[in-house]
């Protein structure tokens, strides 16, 4: 599972802190292009979520979950990069309008997961071997988190030729 320069560039230049950019002039602008995210195979997206700036929202994130080519693996990643723990207290008639894309975010991965509708299940990403906690008690059925969330998925992870 490698990565291509060129691809590894094309990643950075267009998806990378995206709305950090002197040359914005508009909102719209901050959005990045759809037709060369769509050009991303499963392991380009793992490798963009590794090294997303949340900061520039999660559009990118959906995009990347709402993908046919999205590896079960990364579809774990952006979960337990977003830290549910902070979203589980809340419904999407109680969430704040500020954190409404993320909660949906990570109801769209949970639907997922519980669909079992991932093509491959190839990347691998372990929540505990990364650092993050899994034991989170809810109080809402909506975040009845499936174990295979929860577990994590086994395979390999990808690595890239030449720049990192």
């Amino acid at each position: 599972m490698i990565l291509r320069p060129h691809k590894i560039a094309l990643i950075k230049k267009n998806f990378i802190e995206f709305s950090i950019d002197d040359d914005i002039e508009s909102e719209e602008e901050t959005i990045p292009d759809f037709k060369k995210f769509s050009s991303l195979n499963a392991v380009e997206q793992y490798y963009l979520v590794n090294h997303y700036n949340w900061d520039d929202g999660p559009i990118v994130m959906q995009w990347i979950i709402n993908s046919p080519k999205c590896d079960k693996g990364t579809a774990c990643k952006i979960f337990w990069a977003t830290e549910p723990d902070y979203y589980f207290d809340f419904t999407e008639q109680t969430i704040d309008e500020f954190d409404r894309d993320i909660w949906f975010l990570l109801q769209s991965i949970i639907k997922r997961f519980n669909a079992d509708n991932f093509k491959s299940n190839k990347l691998k990403f372990i929540p505990n071997e990364e650092g993050y906690k899994t034991n989170w008690t809810t109080i809402h059925d909506i975040w009845d988190i499936p174990d295979s969330l929860l577990k994590g998925v086994q395979g390999k992870k990808p690595f890239g030729l030449g720049i990192y």
